[in-house]
């Protein structure tokens, strides 16, 4: 081992960049220090703010959940004040000072499942955790009134939202305005794009789905835009009670090919204001025909490959004017594929005819006709 290796040192790391309380009388809660380096973290917490206090107030470990509880009443704190302080994390891996603002609401609200409401980001977490609660404590003359003695400066707007029907739209909106979410974001996952084709004469229903992913729990409504008239949604919008509990929702759709009066069609469907998903549908051509190459030199062979696409056996005839194009057979039986070999082979008279007129390359056409009963091609 190189006597220059070095230890990585431990590097100091919290979950938390400041704090905000507001409280009726007693705040608890929790921070998580962690080492992002290398060896093991050992630190303390020091408070400099009145009745805050930690515990543990030292650690030793690289990944620590540090208790806290701010008690108003040793804060000195009155009915509608504030203050403002900090905490500091010191430690072998360095030293963080955390911001610390605290606030004595007027009151708070004793939920009837145990949880306590003092502020507009208690009723957030719960609603995370009891939507439907929420949603009928959202509408409450009593948190009506909590609003009012925590100075909420958007009354005007709740009471707008209060009046709204749709509870899951509204209180949506509310925590956005609030600042304690983003708006809720769509995005189709994994494909965004299919592809369906179909043998010549098939007009069988086609049918597929993909799946849209929120970003989080939050409230959408997003309309599902399409205006081919061979595709039918399952749905023409999106709402919250169609994700599940990964925030999924699964869109189905059906391909009506006999409304397709080309071999071709594209169609996007747009999700909400900019997710896109792409079908594309493609009606196979009876036959296809490759060649093995380009050119071919004056002694050489060759393959046609025959791709049979109309889901029958068929017969199939070449043809060529020039006859130094030899096949070796007329006609061939084709399944869904085939080969059909030929070779290319000059008469010692028209290789005389090349020789004397220094003619560099020629031209010619092999015709195939393929025939199934009642159709040919």
């Amino acid at each position: 081992m190189s006597d220059n290796y070095e230890a990585p040192l431990p590097s100091l790391s919290t979950d938390t960049e400041s704090l905000l309380i507001e409280t009726t009388d007693v705040h608890r809660g929790k921070i998580v220090v962690k080492n992002s380096g290398g060896g093991v973290l050992k630190g303390r917490v020091l408070s400099r703010m009145e009745g805050l206090y930690f515990e543990p107030s030292e650690f030793e470990g690289n990944n620590q959940i540090i208790n806290f509880s701010f008690n108003a009443q040793a804060a000195g704190l009155g009915i509608g004040e504030s203050v403002a302080s900090h905490f500091f994390v010191t430690s072998t891996g360095g030293e963080r000072r955390i911001p610390v603002s605290a606030k004595l609401t007027k009151m708070s609200i004793n939920t009837a499942d145990g949880y306590t409401i003092a502020n507009i980001r208690d009723f957030y977490e719960y609603s995370l955790k009891q939507p439907i609660q929420a949603r009928r404590l959202f509408i409450d003359s009593e948190f009506y009134m909590l609003l009012l003695a925590s100075g909420y400066e958007y009354m005007e707007v709740y009471e707008s939202l209060h009046k709204d029907a749709n509870r899951e739209r509204a209180m949506d909106n509310f925590f956005i305005l609030s600042g304690l979410k983003g708006r809720t974001k769509l995005e189709i996952v994994e494909e965004k794009r299919m592809e369906f084709s179909q043998t010549p004469g098939t007009n069988e229903i086609l049918s597929g789905s993909f799946r849209v992913r929120k970003s989080d729990k939050g409230y959408v409504e997003a309309p599902l835009n399409s205006s081919a008239p061979w595709l039918t949604l399952s749905s023409g919008k999106l709402t919250a009670s169609d994700f599940d509990e990964t925030n999924t929702a699964t869109v189905n759709f059906r391909i009506e090919p006999d409304k397709i009066k080309n071999t071709f069609a594209r169609e996007q469907i747009i999700v909400g204001d900019e997710e896109i998903f792409e079908i594309v549908y493609k009606r196979l051509p009876p036959l296809v025909l490759r060649l093995n190459r380009e050119t071919y030199r004056y002694s050489d062979k060759g393959v046609i490959e025959v791709i049979n696409n109309t889901g029958v056996n068929m017969k199939v005839d070449v043809f060529c004017a020039e006859n130094y194009v030899r096949f070796a057979a007329r006609s061939f039986a084709i399944g869904a594929r085939g080969e059909i070999p030929f070779e290319i082979k000059l008469s010692a008279f028209m290789n005389a005819q090349m020789l004397f007129r220094k003619l560099p390359f020629m031209k010619t056409v092999i015709e195939i006709r393929s025939q199934i009963p009642g159709q040919l091609y």
